[in-house]
């Protein structure tokens, strides 16, 4: 589907694409085949919160030592040469895996490259790799599962991801240099051919830019917005004649249902 755009995309002055929650890690990877190490099989099945925590470090350090991944060759493919930006309100980092410019995305729900403090105490983020490497080997030794400490307050530590559970203690320090260089590139997009794709994004964070995409279409002249979604893909009527609503899980669309 995403080919049957690939015209209006090279024919845009900019392209503008927002990633949601259809196109999150786990909705690609089946981490319980993907990560094959025993003793996270073991965790499989298990619904307490220690269980839970510890499934959650195995899948983070999963992710952070991928190499390339093709999940979004197609989108790759189409935006080759041309002025984009990428928003996503997934905390997986996964786009940063892709062969898309790092320096034209912004993920500001964090991506799971640090630690913060649960409280927090103060603004600083420890490189989660570390911390990650020491838990699986203290539980992989003693079958304990543990949690690492604030070393300024002994608060636990946790991902730097913003949640519905987290947003209210979440440290936004990390991804403030990609956010200010976003909204610069926005500023270009006045008066001119603009392609907007919106792919798999719900209700879950709609002020980040469900709601901004729909702004920017209806004030741009110039603007196409196409929303894809399996079950959200409604537009307003305000947005008749430039917006386009595709009934498709996301994943379908790139091609990458597997």
């Amino acid at each position: 589907m995403l080919k049957d755009y690939e015209k209006q995309i090279k024919d845009a002055d900019l392209v503008l694409v927002g990633i949601g929650k259809e196109l999150h890690a786990k909705k690609l990877i089946q981490f319980e085949k993907e990560i094959t190490n025993p003793n996270y099989q073991k965790l499989l099945g298990k619904d307490d919160e220690k269980s839970q925590w510890m499934r959650t470090v195995y899948e983070r350090d999963y992710l952070l030592k991928l190499g390339g991944v093709d999940y979004f060759q197609p989108l790759e493919e189409v935006l080759e040469g041309k002025n984009y930006f990428v928003i996503t309100s997934n905390d997986d980092g996964l786009i940063y895996h892709s062969k898309l410019d790092k320096a034209k995305i912004t993920a500001p729900c964090g991506n799971g490259d640090f630690f913060q403090c649960s409280k927090p105490c103060d603004e600083q983020l420890y490189p989660a790799n570390l911390g990650l490497a020491d838990l699986i080997k203290y539980y992989e030794e003693t079958g304990i599962i543990d949690s690492l400490e604030c070393p300024k307050c002994g608060q636990p530590l946790i991902f730097n991801v913003r949640t519905e559970e987290t947003k209210s203690v979440y440290v936004e320090g990390a991804y403030l240099n990609s956010w200010a260089n976003y909204t610069k590139w926005l500023q270009k997009t006045l008066n001119k051919k603009l392609f907007i794709l919106e792919l798999g994004e719900g209700f879950e964070t709609p002020s980040l830019f469900r709601w901004p995409f729909e702004k920017m279409a209806f004030y741009n002249e110039k603007a196409t917005f196409v929303r894809v979604h399996k079950s959200l893909y409604q537009m307003g009527k305000e947005l008749k004649g430039k917006g386009e609503a595709i009934a498709m899980d996301s994943k379908e669309f790139l091609g990458n249902e597997r």
